[in-house]
């Protein structure tokens, strides 16, 4: 009898096992923690930059800011234009946050668009107190 009582017991301990929850299957692992950018991945990323705009870009400076806010700065030159192109990029993410680009043609813009054809001063005011103009 205490056999069978021994064999009743260990049937029913089995039975009452407590298993930890477990990861559904297919579920993916968490991300590894990022990583910052650095300054090689800063700068190859504004050439990319440059080279989609068409520009031939000179490094000025490069420098990530407190706020993990890398700013990548270039002199910019394209054909008959030149100028600067400053971009931010937040560290983490690599998102492009601010462009300032500001490449203008050579010559200050005054070229054959000038409308009155002569010294670029146009009719300035008229001596006297002509009330109109004829």
């Amino acid at each position: 009898m205490r056999i069978l009582m021994l064999v009743g017991v260990l049937l029913l301990s089995q039975a009452c096992v407590v298993v930890p929850a477990r990861r559904a299957p297919g579920s993916p692992p968490p991300p590894p923690p990022s990583r910052a950018m650095n300054y090689d991945e800063a700068v190859g990323l504004g050439f990319q930059f440059c080279r989609s705009r068409g520009y031939d870009c000179q490094l000025k400076e490069a420098h990530m800011t407190g706020n993990d806010v890398w700013k990548v700065k270039f002199r910019a030159f394209a054909s008959g234009a030149k100028g600067h192109v400053h971009l931010d990029y937040q560290a983490y993410s690599r998102a492009l946050l601010r462009v300032d680009e500001k490449v203008k043609a050579k010559g200050g813009g005054r070229g054959d668009d000038d409308w009155d054809d002569d010294d670029g001063r146009g009719r300035g005011k008229k001596r006297g107190h002509a009330k109109w103009d004829d």
